[in-house]
């Protein structure tokens, strides 16, 4: 009888140990997107490509510097696009609670996914 409290609990606590990772983990990744709160992730397209915005809020009293980087991937996972323009790392400042869109376009059309890595910086 004991069995059903503790297979409660268990799963009570699955699903909160999945919630630490926020919605947003499989598109926002890096050791800066703990710095942030991911608001919102959106995608579209445009003229075939992928587009994808992602707005984010700093939630500290300081103001808070990050690099960024947007890497597109195909169907099957694997990275695009490497060294092109699109790959480049990019900065950005924000003020204390400022809220911001980050927004980019694949580079090709067969782009079917995106990650934004972000990474504090001094």
């Amino acid at each position: 009888m004991n069995v059903i409290p503790c297979l409660s609990a268990l799963a009570v606590a699955s699903i909160l140990t999945v919630g630490c990772a926020g919605p947003y983990a499989r598109h926002v990744t890096g050791p800066g997107a703990d710095e942030v709160i991911i608001e919102d992730v959106r995608t579209d397209r445009e003229n075939g490509r992928l587009s994808a915005q992602v707005s984010l809020r700093n939630d500290d009293d300081d103001p808070l510097r990050l690099r960024y980087r947007f890497t597109w991937l195909d169907a099957s996972g694997m990275a695009v696009g490497i060294g092109t323009p699109t790959d480049a790392w990019l900065t950005l400042s924000l003020a204390p609670y400022e809220l911001r869109y980050l927004r980019a376009v694949a580079p090709m059309e067969d782009c079917a996914d995106f990650r934004l890595y972000l990474q504090e910086f001094d």
